[in-house]
């Protein structure tokens, strides 16, 4: 009998970094969520882990997590270029899934998780853990209530230099990827205040294995709407966002992927300049809690999406990204083409 029949679900941890750490201190504060089990191909890892958080069980073997019948959801933690496959493995299994952002590393493979949680009717998602928080969905919805008129545009950036670009960690057979580690938080909040947009435009830094190390882009809309965003994890790009419209503007301030509050500014521009309004929310955890609990609900309740971030938006997501990366690779290319034309003039 496993846990969700007596109104709890055991929960997998697939992966022993430093956000399944993190994931692994909010599922403790979780209601309905039992730190059950850890996985790592190093069984010393493991027990280590589980030992310094509680976790019954320590396995060494994938496969043998996803055979035990106590297991109910599996969080995968692992290497961007592994998701997919672990997810696709732990739903055929019969486990609902939990996936580190991204779900995939391009469409194709998010859309395959996509598949494999239709056909098993188990419920999927990415940890998109930012459109779960309170502070975020308060500053959407003032956003779209009309607080600050029409919106117009927005601003984001994350850019931290976490490592040296020349830093193994950064590597291609992980699929490692600023693009897909950073620049999805402003891609989400462009396309959350947006939509999809017309016209991408985007350049960046790109090491010679193809690792993208910094990018930044533009959103273009038909109707004038743009999006300003970028992302680096090699320099600092202020990481906070801004949502513009014809009476005022919204900032959510550093790190705005994680903040638990926001600003509004907005009448007449001597009231905007001088009149700040504070909107706070109280932090659960470090802040994956509110995401944690909303899929540990989900689940109870026989869902198999969860409606504030379904596997459609995902894929979509990672389409735009595909797409960004395209632009970076020709942009790339014709600067270079520009370059070596100038050398031979």
């Amino acid at each position: 009998m496993t846990s969700s029949s007596a109104g709890a679900l055991n929960w997998a941890v697939v992966g022993t970094g430093f956000i399944s750490q993190l994931i692994a201190n909010d599922l403790a504060l979780t209601p309905g969520a039992v730190c059950y089990a850890v996985v790592s191909r190093d069984q010393t890892k493991a027990n280590a882990f589980a030992d310094e958080r509680g976790f019954p069980v320590a396995y060494s073997n994938l496969h043998r997590a996803l055979a035990d019948p106590d297991v109910d959801v599996v969080y995968v933690g692992t290497p961007h270029a592994t998701h997919a496959r672990i997810a696709v493995a732990a739903l055929e299994a019969g486990k609902h899934v939990l996936v580190e952002k991204p779900i995939a590393v391009d469409e194709g493979d998010a859309r395959r998780i996509a598949d494999a949680a239709a056909r098993s009717g188990r419920f999927a998602m990415e940890g998109m853990w930012m459109r779960f928080l309170p502070a975020y969905r308060a500053a959407l919805e003032e956003a779209s209530s009309g607080a600050i008129g029409d919106v117009r545009s927005v601003r984001a950036s994350f850019g931290l230099p976490f490592d040296a670009p020349e830093s193994p960690r950064w590597s291609a057979e992980r699929a490692s990827s600023t693009l897909l580690d950073q620049a999805i938080y402003p891609v989400t909040l462009a396309l959350d205040v947006l939509g999809a947009p017309d016209r991408v435009w985007a350049s960046g830094r790109i090491r010679s294995d193809g690792v993208d190390l910094a990018e930044h882009m533009t959103f273009d809309y038909a109707d004038g709407r743009f999006a300003q965003l970028a992302a680096s994890m090699v320099d600092y790009a202020e990481p906070t966002a801004t949502i513009s419209g014809t009476e005022g503007w919204i900032t959510i301030p550093a790190p705005f992927w994680s903040a638990f509050e926001y600003q509004k500014r907005s009448g007449p521009i001597p009231d905007a300049l001088a009149r700040v309004d504070t909107t706070t929310f109280s932090r659960d955890g470090f802040g994956y809690v509110p995401m944690l609990a909303a899929v540990t609900e989900a689940i109870m309740a026989g869902l198999t999406e969860h409606p504030t971030h379904p596997l459609a938006d995902s894929v979509a997501t990672l389409s735009v990204l595909d797409t960004i990366r395209l632009r970076i690779i020709e942009t790339a290319h014709e600067q270079r083409s520009t370059h070596e034309a100038h050398i031979l003039q």
